[in-house]
């Protein structure tokens, strides 16, 4: 499938961020097969932001991939002589935490979720149109 691509003018009225949670929420109500898509908000100043919509490869940091590698590394001397990948790994800690966000350990997660997120908002880079508080 072939992806798409839309281009709008950020709002001065609401963060790009917003405007792209909401357009993901339409997004996901499209019959099936949904398109791939991307949604690219152009600013006055010339820059421009783009947004993928659904299910889409996650951009990770250096500090995320050397994470990875480190539990990878781990994980690998401990399973040792099976064979094990990195994305076995990813795979593994997703299934961990859907599983633990449908049992009892829910609100637990989001707790956690939440502090991560406090605990980070400072050292992400600036989204363009978006708002600090």
């Amino acid at each position: 499938m072939q992806s798409s691509a839309v281009g709008l003018g950020a709002s001065n009225k609401t963060p790009v961020v917003e405007d792209a949670r909401l357009a993901g929420l339409a997004w996901e109500r499209l019959p099936d097969p949904k398109p791939q898509l991307a949604v690219q908000f152009y600013f006055p100043s010339g820059q421009d932001q783009i947004v993928y919509l659904g299910p889409h490869a996650p951009h990770l940091t250096p500090k995320e991939i050397e994470l990875l590698h480190g539990i990878w590394l781990e994980l690998s001397n401990e399973v040792a002589p099976d064979e094990i990948h990195h994305h076995d790994v990813v795979h593994f800690a997703l299934e961990q935490l859907q599983r633990d966000m449908r049992n009892s350990r829910r609100r637990e997660v989001i707790g956690n979720l939440r502090q991560h997120l406090y605990k980070i908002r400072n050292r992400r880079v600036p989204v363009l149109g978006a708002r600090r508080e």
